[in-house]
């Protein structure tokens, strides 16, 4: 890579709202809408809006539900591809104000869904698809996209803070048999103007699509990768590519984005209620390693779930996200670095970034070695040997993603250091995971490196 782009790698640092979405972590998307009433997952925009009524829908109870499962956020969505809008919009007779049988026309989903969020402390977050199968404007140019901010315009403005917006990337032909060239542009200038804390997935610039509902974890997950990979149309990068990031692969490169991963996986088979899909949720195993491979591996995680048409979660999934949400409590709770444990490091730059900062989740303070230390290191000193599995690390991601190799060292009985785990890239959270150790001590080997390490937080369970 040459000295310039290198250089402007380094250089490239997430916005406020990207630090923001980081934090989240693990949340679901909530389908909800015609879809789930007629049993599909796509629907053809011909469904009358009287056909909308729904037996039963307790906004709280879903958010109950998602708080209890030890999920962050809910992204709902307000509009799938039939374009039928579960809020009282002023740009179409095509939503609930239209569903006469329900709530006399006066319901609004997206509004109960954002207070709920707000009651049991959640994100919340909306999706909308570009692509309207009911819209007579979609595929005429600017009459649609004067459409499309409208209703944009309406869901940013009215319902409260939005953490994250998902413009779909998929898109197909119209009722007039016509496609749409989207003006992405004005849509992401929509946003910005009404949102600026709001990160813009799918089809925007601000968090990585993994592709199709699949999930393929990369070795070494890079947050700044080349600008060339988006190209604000969803056709990103090959989602299967395992190398984005690597001085190998941009080395050619002077243009560079922060565009951190979200891993979008429904736990079903589908994204909406279908009756078939019962019994194809994620085994609590599947979501186990699903979990490692994206929260665990410098990405979030949205998990897709779907109440039926009674507004239900069906038992099986229930079961299955609530013993996972016990899992992650048990495995994650207790740091034992907190509990019983001293840190020291092979240097400091000054006090303000002394090493006992990783001891504190929520601290924005960080360490960060003296500019001169060639091969910084942590030491992890216990009260006593006790069990553990897993090392959390967590990189200052404010200050970019930097580093490129790293060792977890325990001492052998005779004292000599020995490597347990080698990892590469950590980025805003890696969770190393050691296999079932007891010991008193370990250290952790910064190897390799773009610029000086800053670590804001240390788990060891």
């Amino acid at each position: 890579m040459s000295e310039k782009g290198y250089t402007k790698a380094l250089g490239v640092l997430p916005a406020a709202r990207q630090l923001n979405w980081q934090k989240y972590g693990y949340y679901c998307m909530l389908s909800f809408g015609m879809n789930t009433l007629k049993g599909v997952e796509w629907g053809d925009g011909f469904a009358s809006p009287e056909s909308f009524w729904p037996e039963h829908i307790d906004t709280d109870e879903w958010a109950q539900f998602v708080k209890d499962a030890g999920m962050s956020a809910i992204v709902f969505t307000a509009k799938h591809f039939d374009g039928f809008c579960l809020w009282q919009t002023e740009q179409t007779d095509y939503s609930v104000k239209s569903s006469s049988n329900w709530r006399g026309g006066k319901g609004d989903i997206v509004a109960d869904m954002a207070a709920s969020c707000r009651k049991y402390g959640l994100g919340f977050g909306l999706y909308v698809s570009p692509w309207d199968k009911h819209e007579a404007t979609y595929g005429s140019g600017k009459a649609y996209d004067d459409f499309f901010c409208g209703l944009l315009t309406e869901l940013l403005s009215n319902y409260g803070e939005i953490f994250e917006l998902w413009l779909d990337c998929r898109a197909g032909t119209g009722v007039n048999g016509t496609m749409q060239n989207f003006d992405l542009p004005r849509y992401i200038k929509t946003v910005r103007a009404l949102q600026p804390n709001c990160c813009i997935a799918g089809l925007g610039p601000d968090i990585r699509w993994n592709g199709d509902g699949k999930y393929f974890a990369r070795k070494n997950e890079w947050s700044v990768i080349p600008a060339r990979f988006y190209t604000g149309e969803g056709k990103k990068m090959n989602f299967a590519d395992p190398d984005l990031g690597s001085r190998r692969t941009i080395r050619a490169d002077e243009d560079f984005i922060w565009y951190p991963l979200e891993a979008a996986v429904p736990l079903r088979d589908h994204w909406f209620y279908l009756k078939d899909d019962n019994y194809s949720a994620k085994t609590k195993d599947k979501l186990w390693r699903l979990y490692l491979d994206s929260v665990g591996n410098n990405a979030a995680l949205m998990l897709g779930i779907c109440p039926d048409k009674q507004g239900k979660f069906h038992e099986t999934d229930r079961s299955i996200l609530m013993s996972f949400a016990r899992d992650l409590k048990l495995h994650f709770d207790y740091n034992l670095i907190t509990e019983k444990g001293e840190l020291s490091a092979s240097s400091v730059l000054s006090e303000v970034y002394r090493v006992e900062n990783l001891k504190d989740k929520q601290n924005d303070r960080f360490w960060r070695p003296a500019d001169n230390d060639k091969q910084p290191q942590i030491h992890i000193q216990l009260q006593e040997a006790d069990l553990f599995d897993k090392l959390t690390i967590r990189e200052h991601i404010a200050s970019g993603q930097r580093i490129e190799g790293f060792e977890i060292q325990t001492p052998d009985k005779r004292g000599r250091w020995r490597t347990i785990y080698t990892g590469n890239t950590i980025g805003y959270q890696t969770i190393c995971e050691l296999g079932t150790l007891k010991a008193q001590e370990l250290r952790i080997l910064f190897t390799d490196f773009r610029d000086t390490p800053e670590i804001s937080f240390l788990s060891l369970n």
